[in-house]
C-alpha cells in the first residue's frame, strides 16, 4: 500500500484544481463566457482532485496520473473551444477509458480487443483517405485507442514479492550449560541481524535412543533458565521454549516451520551454527528444506575462509560466514569440572555459575557430549 510521502505526489490534483479554477475564471470574466459551464468545470476538477488522494494510497501514483488524464479530457468539454458532437462524444468515451480501466481480463478477451483495435485503426485510415465518411474518423480513432488502452491495462502482472522484512537469526542448542562461547556467538550474530531467537533444544536427534526415551541430561527447565541468565543484557534477543513442548527428538526443520508460519511474510531467516555443526549439516533431517527457509550463518575465526563441505557447493548463495572470536570452551568440560568438585568459573556468566551452584547441577558424573 502506497502513502502520500512526498509533495510531488500531489501535483496531479493540484493541476486539476488549478485547471478548474482557471476555466471558472475565464467564464466569469469573458463576455461570451457561460457561468454554468465555469461552475461545472470547477466542480468536476474539484471532485477529481479530491478523488486522487485515496486513489494514490490504494493504487499508486501511476493510476493517479491516468485518472488525471481522463479528468483533463472531460475538462476540455468545458473549455472555450468549439467542438462538434462527432468530436465531443469520442472525447468523452476516451476520458471514460482513462477513468475506469479494466484491471484484469482473460487472454482471449484481450486478444479480441486488440484485434478490434486494429480493425478500427484501419477504418480510421480509410476515413482519412476519403473512402469512408470523414466524420467517423474521431469515433474509430477513439475506439481503437480505448481498446488498446484496456488491453494494456488488463495485462497480467507478476505478483510482487513481500517487502524484505527483519533479519531474524535462530540459534539452537542444548545449552547444558550456556557458556561464554555461546554468548560470543550471540553477540556476533546481533551485529548482522535485527533479532536473535535462542532455541533451547528438547531432545537433540543425535542423542535420541529410540522409542523408550532419550539420554537423560539436565532437565529442560534448568537449561532454559541458565540460557535466560546467560543472554541477559543482549538486545533484541529472546529465548524460546517451543522444542521442550514437543515429544520425541527436536528437528531443526520442524522448529523453523513453526517459526516461519508465525512471523510476517518477507522475514529473512538465518540459522546460526558453529563450524563443527556445519561440517555435518548434510546429515541433518531435510537439510535441503532448511536451506529453502533460511540462510546458514556459520561462525568462523576472523580472517579465515569458510570451507564449504562436499554436497553444499550448489547452495553457496545460502551460506554466509560470521566472524566470531574463537572461545575454547565446551559444555562437557564444564560439566566434568563441576562433577569433579570444581566450579564452572569464568567459563559461564556469573548468574549462570550461581544457578549451577544453587541447584546442585552436574554433581553426578556427566554424560559425554557438548
Amino acid at each position: 500500500m502506497g502513502a502520500l510521502s512526498e509533495r510531488r505526489d500531489l501535483w496531479v490534483p493540484a493541476v486539476l484544481a488549478l485547471a478548474g479554477a482557471g476555466l471558472l475564471a475565464w467564464h466569469l470574466v469573458r463576455a461570451d463566457g457561460h457561468l454554468a459551464l465555469g461552475i461545472g468545470a470547477f466542480l468536476v476538477a474539484l471532485c477529481a482532485a479530491i478523488a486522487c488522494l485515496p486513489l494514490r494510497i490504494r493504487r499508486g501514483q501511476a493510476r493517479v496520473v491516468q485518472f488525471g488524464l481522463g479528468s483533463a479530457l472531460i475538462l476540455v468539454l468545458f473549455a472555450p473551444i468549439e467542438l462538434t458532437p462527432h468530436q465531443s462524444i469520442p472525447l468523452l468515451i476516451t476520458a471514460l477509458a482513462f477513468l475506469t480501466p479494466i484491471r484484469t481480463a482473460p487472454v482471449q478477451t484481450r486478444m479480441a480487443m486488440l484485434a478490434a483495435a486494429a480493425v478500427l485503426a484501419i477504418l480510421s485510415m480509410l476515413c482519412m483517405l476519403g473512402i469512408l465518411p470523414r466524420f467517423l474518423t474521431w469515433y474509430f480513432v477513439s475506439g481503437a485507442f480505448v481498446l488498446a488502452l484496456q488491453v494494456f491495462h488488463s495485462r497480467a502482472r507478476p505478483e510482487k514479492p513481500p517487502p524484505p522484512g527483519q533479519r531474524v537469526c535462530v540459534y539452537g542448542g542444548t545449552f547444558d550449560p550456556y557458556h561464554r562461547g555461546h554468548r560470543a556467538l550471540c553477540e556476533a550474530a546481533l551485529q548482522v541481524n535485527d533479532r536473535l531467537l535462542v532455541v533451547v533444544a528438547g531432545s537433540a536427534p543425535h542423542k535420541f535412543l529410540g522409542e523408550e526415551g532419550v539420554v537423560e541430561r539436565t532437565p529442560f527447565h534448568h537449561r532454559v533458565q541458565m540460557t535466560r541468565l546467560g543472554v541477559e543484557g543482549l538486545p533484541r534477543t529472546e529465548v524460546l521454549e517451543l522444542e521442550g513442548k514437543r515429544a520425541g527428538p527436536s528437528y531443526t526443520i520442524d522448529t523453523l516451520e513453526v517459526l516461519v508460519s508465525s512471523f510476517p511474510a518477507g522475514t529473512r531467516w538465518r540459522l546460526l551454527m558453529g563450524a563443527d555443526m556445519f561440517v555435518d549439516f548434510t546429515t541433518w533431517r531435510e537439510w535441503e528444506k532448511i536451506l529453502e527457509r533460511a540462510t546458514l550463518l556459520v561462525a568462523r575465526r576472523p580472517g579465515h575462509v569458510l570451507d564449504t563441505p562436499e554436497g553444499l557447493e550448489a547452495h553457496a548463495e545460502r551460506i554466509l560466514g560470521l566472524e566470531a572470536p574463537e572461545v575454547e570452551i565446551s559444555s562437557t568440560a564444564i560439566r566434568e569440572r563441576v562433577a569433579g568438585g570444581g566450579e564452572a568459573g569464568d567459563n559461564v556468566q556469573p548468574a549462570v555459575r550461581a544457578y549451577i551452584r544453587d541447584h546442585g547441577l552436574y554433581r553426578e558424573p556427566p554424560v559425554s557430549g557438548s
